[in-house]
């Protein structure tokens, strides 16, 4: 495991290998260091350093011949470093970024495919978006629309605007005024609580006497349980810009990463399931390589962020790509287009 205890000199050289490696994505020497150095160093000198720096683990020799490249540990120490450097983006762009966002049909869920494509091309990495979790927003209203026996089509709406749908089956026939009841009913009763506590109060409903003789009470809990079921994928993921994972060196020679890589974007259930341990918690979190617990994403970097919208939890929005990353850049753009999503769908609401 790497030290962190090192001099000044130890730690400039390190900054600069880190940042020459990510402009060049090439192993990095003593003679390129030595030219790029403010202060004037001895080849020997610098072999040296970097010698020792891989003793700590900051570094990797590809081959005896080559120079060296910065590990995860030197990533981390690097981005630590970053982070109390933090600059704003420049206002133009910030504005720009203001205004792609917002979507033309009004839709929440345009907002967050419009985020994922723009830190898609603005980082050249994979940008996304993962929607809040319904079964942990808070329920605002639903319609029920009868289909052919026994499947009835459930439309919900959160207090962030995110709407979702499902097909539940009842037992029951239930013609259209019923279903509207229900929806009545339900809209009535449980609006501003989220579904796990819905669900738990219509299980406690189900017990008591007076649902066993109102009809009303026993289509609202029949109907009601299965609508407001909380499932284990119910986040929308938005992916932006898979295909730029072709272009980064560190994937295109390793056909078996690749196919891997591409294997979890498409496996949505246990995407949302990586993208939320990620997200866990509000604000700005950079992953780095073998931090991230899954083994298909140990050669990336993550950057993501969450900021709640009026006290929910927000949407996820995040770039992963090669640890090889421009993360002050990255940190930069994450950090103002998640600000920016929370602000659009809160104007959207109200």
């Amino acid at each position: 495991m790497a030290a962190t205890a090192l001099d000044d000199r130890s730690r400039d050289i390190l900054r600069l290998l880190v940042q020459l490696h990510i402009a060049t994505g090439e192993p990095v020497g003593s003679v390129t260091l030595a030219r790029s150095l403010a202060r004037p160093l001895s080849s020997a000198t610098l072999r040296n350093v970097m010698a020792e720096l891989e003793r700590m683990g900051y570094l990797d020799q590809p081959h005896t011949s080559a120079g060296r490249l910065p590990t995860d540990e030197a990533y981390r120490l690097y981005v630590d470093g970053l982070m109390g450097q933090r600059r704003p983006l420049p206002a133009g762009e910030a504005a720009a970024i203001e205004s792609e966002l917002r979507p033309r049909d009004g839709s929440p869920a345009q907002v967050m495919e419009n985020a994922s494509q723009l830190l898609s091309r603005l980082t050249h990495n994979v940008g996304f978006v993962l929607a809040p979790e319904m079964g942990r927003a808070t329920f605002r209203h639903l319609d029920l629309v009868r289909l052919p026996h026994p499947r009835i089509l459930v439309v919900m709406v959160a207090r962030s605007g995110l709407v979702t749908s499902k097909v539940i089956d009842v037992e029951e026939r239930i013609e259209q005024d019923g279903l509207q009841e229900c929806a009545n009913y339900l809209n009535a009763h449980f609006a501003g609580q989220t579904l796990a506590a819905i669900h738990a109060q219509l299980v406690e409903l189900m017990t008591q006497e007076k649902a066993l003789y109102d009809s009303l009470l026993q289509k609202v809990v029949s109907v009601g349980q299965r609508a407001f079921a909380v499932e284990s994928d119910t986040a929308n993921v938005y992916l932006g810009g898979t295909s730029n994972i072709l272009d980064q060196p560190e994937f295109e020679a390793n056909v078996r990463r690749m196919r891997a890589l591409f294997k979890t974007f498409e496996e949505k259930s246990r995407l949302v399931r990586i993208l939320n341990a990620c997200l866990a918690g509000d604000g700005l979190r950079i992953i780095i390589g073998h931090e991230n617990t899954d083994p298909e994403l140990q050669d990336l970097a993550l950057v993501t962020a969450t900021y709640p919208m009026d006290g929910e939890t927000g949407c996820g929005v995040g770039v992963m790509g090669a640890t090889r990353m421009e993360y002050g850049r990255v940190v930069a753009l994450v950090d103002h287009i998640a600000r920016a999503v929370s602000r659009t769908l809160e104007e959207l609401r109200g």
